[in-house]
């Protein structure tokens, strides 16, 4: 039997007035869909280890492991997903990574096509493996608004 995928990564959140937003990314292979920057863990990593090289190969933001916040993830067939939220503001100099919205284009992997903040009462169509955890996190961020 084939050992299950366990992929990990990170929900990056800010508050901006009386809005939340949390940054997504579409895949190059991705029609419609986004997600969360995240990947698959390597033999003998941690979850936390995971986030952040993957969080930093998707983004090239480094982000100290003392930032993880809250753990949240979806138990699916053929993939785990597991994401920790980080507080965008707490994060130095953070604001040369991205103009307006979006991720400046040298900072995107080749593995993602966009990588933006939304608004989460306006998200775009979820990656399935998503959804409810995007559902739970969403949930969990408007209560600290």
């Amino acid at each position: 039997m084939a050992k299950k995928v366990k992929a990990y990564g990170i929900c990056l959140y800010r508050k901006e007035f009386h809005t939340m937003k949390i940054l997504l990314c579409k895949s190059v292979n991705s029609k419609n869909k986004w997600g969360f920057l995240k990947g698959v863990a390597q033999d003998f990593e941690t979850k936390k280890e995971t986030a952040l090289r993957e969080f930093f190969e998707e983004s090239s933001i480094d982000v100290e492991e003392k930032l993880l916040e809250n753990y949240f993830e979806q138990i699916n067939r053929t993939k785990d997903i597991g994401i920790f939220l980080v507080n965008f503001d707490r994060i130095k100099g953070i604001y040369q990574y991205f103009g307006k919205e979006q991720l400046f284009k040298q900072y995107l992997s080749g593995e993602n096509s966009s990588v933006r903040f939304f608004n989460i009462e306006e998200l775009p169509a979820i990656k399935e493996k998503q959804t409810e955890l995007t559902r739970e996190i969403t949930n969990f961020l408007r209560k600290e608004r």
